[in-house]
């Protein structure tokens, strides 16, 4: 066959290799796309930690449906939340220093609440690691690390703070401590501000506190009030952090902590102030119109912590951050709430600083890439683990000396490695240690170590008289006993577990003055 040597021959075939190389040379860059695409690693997420102070586990809506919660719903139904989270220790600056610098109380040497007390300058906190591994650290509000001023927040590992001191801090402030109090006397609100409490709150009469009963309301605008100021913060760091690298904010609100001072925002309107809450447990002889006073104060403020926190949320995902970004809401503590109230001759059940669930267990749920939606975790674990958990988010390996063990995994559906969860304080007439753990029966029991007395709240009763030397030892099946109302250290058969639980206690409270001897004998 003849073949054409014509131009007009010869045009077709040149057009077609032209098709031809520009469909391969389109392919390869198509093919160069993906196999960029596909080695390239994935954005480093952002950490958003929304921390109340002083809520306790078991006022979400999860346990209390006349209680709305549904920020945390949202979180929760969108990720894991954990039924028994236990803090470090039951009081606002050791548990949040725990947090800090990965470790156990007392190891990191914050004993107490004392603002005087800090770090020391070379602890590798969270906050340092983050910020030396490219993360944009950010803290706001009541974070109750240090004194408040630029050099203290730089120490502590932040690239930036709007931090200010707590609610019980307003009326021992001679002049404006902080920037909230700051913008406060801008406004000419800070005196109202300093007279807060002894204006809106009554004493309970024979009792040390007096800022639990607080018929009175604030006449404040939202905007002004507290943890109005640190939401607001929150939102604008979020919103003015830089997008090339990851950010990490810890959102630290001021309330529920007492004192229970509402603002006639949170008045009418459905709000907690108008539905009837549940007594305290064990608690006949404290009078149910002063429950119903500081327990529908304490629900409003926290509805009210919830509303913030869906706005920080809401910022989130205008920068289009939400699905990468994990989101967490959780507690320092707890709050007794006056349980007990009939068993405690030495002690006034409210507020923290005590062993028993209600102060040291805590709300958490956490939601972000990876984790899947809808999980419950019932085992035990520590808050502190967030610390070591959020690291390994952005990759980073946490510091040696860190305690806190990242639960990872356990987020994204694996199993639980069978650690205890403990929690402790050595404080004036405070000291205590338990270790809570799920066993072989598939029950969760926790064991409580007391030197002298075990304490049901921070203050004592007028004139009481603490022992200062002694053991005293219980033992509690959570599963079938979630209130704690019946000792089982006294059962032959429990005395095992009650040994493993006491052995893993640590300085001095290691073994409860010969708990494995007991065992041993029995």
């Amino acid at each position: 066959k003849r073949r054409c040597r014509h131009s007009s021959c010869s045009a077709p075939r040149a057009k077609a290799r032209s098709l031809a190389a520009a469909r391969y040379s389109l392919g390869a860059l198509l093919l160069r796309a993906l196999v960029a695409v596909a080695v390239a690693p994935a954005p480093r997420p952002n950490v958003v930690l929304l921390i109340s102070d002083q809520w306790r586990y078991d006022w979400t809506s999860f346990d209390l449906p006349l209680l709305r919660t549904p920020t945390f719903e949202l979180i929760a139904q969108s990720g894991v939340r954990f039924t028994r989270a236990v803090v470090p220790a039951p009081l606002c600056k050791p548990s949040r220093s725990s947090f800090a610098s990965g470790l156990m109380y007392p190891n990191h040497g914050i004993f107490t609440g004392s603002k005087k007390q800090v770090l020391p300058p070379d602890t590798e906190s969270l906050y340092k690691v983050l910020r030396q591994g490219g993360v944009h650290t950010m803290s706001v509000g009541k974070d109750d690390l240090s004194l408040i001023n630029q050099l203290s927040s730089e120490n502590l590992g932040f690239e930036a703070a709007q931090r200010c001191y707590g609610k019980d801090f307003g009326f021992r402030a001679r002049w404006p401590l902080d920037k909230y109090m700051r913008d406060l006397d801008s406004k000419g609100l800070f005196e109202r501000y300093q007279t807060e409490e002894p204006r809106l709150c009554n004493e309970l009469p024979g009792t040390a506190n007096h800022d639990y009963t607080c018929p009175g309301i604030e006449d404040m605008e939202f905007d002004d009030y507290i943890d109005d100021w640190i939401a607001a913060r929150a939102k604008d760091m979020i919103a003015e952090a830089p997008h090339e690298k990851p950010y990490f904010i810890q959102v630290n609100y001021a309330g529920p902590h007492p004192p229970l001072i509402v603002t006639r925002g949170m008045e009418g309107n459905g709000r907690a102030l108008e539905r009837d809450w549940p007594k305290a447990h064990r608690s006949t002889t404290l009078r149910p119109e002063l429950q119903q006073l500081m327990r529908s104060r304490y629900a409003a403020l926290i509805e009210h912590i919830e509303s913030l926190n869906q706005e920080v949320i809401d910022t989130v995902a205008a920068r289009g951050d939400l699905n990468n970004t994990y989101i967490c809401a959780l507690s320092d503590h707890g709050e007794m709430l006056g349980d007990f109230w009939d068993d405690s001759p030495l002690y006034e059940p409210l507020q923290k600083n005590a062993p028993w669930q209600a102060s040291i267990a805590v709300p958490m749920a956490c939601m972000g890439p990876g984790i899947p939606a809808g999980q419950v975790v019932d085992d035990p674990i520590n808050t502190l683990d967030l610390a070591s958990t959020i690291l390994e988010w952005q990759n980073m390996k946490a510091p040696p000396e860190f305690e806190a063990v990242s639960i990872k995994d356990l987020m994204e559906g694996g199993a639980h490695d069978g650690r205890p969860a403990m929690s402790s304080l050595l404080y004036e007439d405070h000291r205590f240690a338990t270790a809570q753990q799920r066993f072989e029966d598939g029950h969760v029991y926790k064991f409580t170590c007391c030197i002298g007395a075990c304490p049901y709240g921070r203050d004592l009763r007028k004139g009481a008289e603490v022992p200062q030397t002694g053991w005293v030892r219980h033992l509690f099946d959570l599963t079938e006993d979630p209130w704690e109302d019946t000792d089982l250290y006294g059962v032959p058969s429990k005395r095992p577990i009650a040994a493993s639980l006491s052995s893993a206690l640590i300085g001095e409270f290691m073994g409860c003055g010969g708990v494995a001897a007991d065992a041993t004998a029995s």
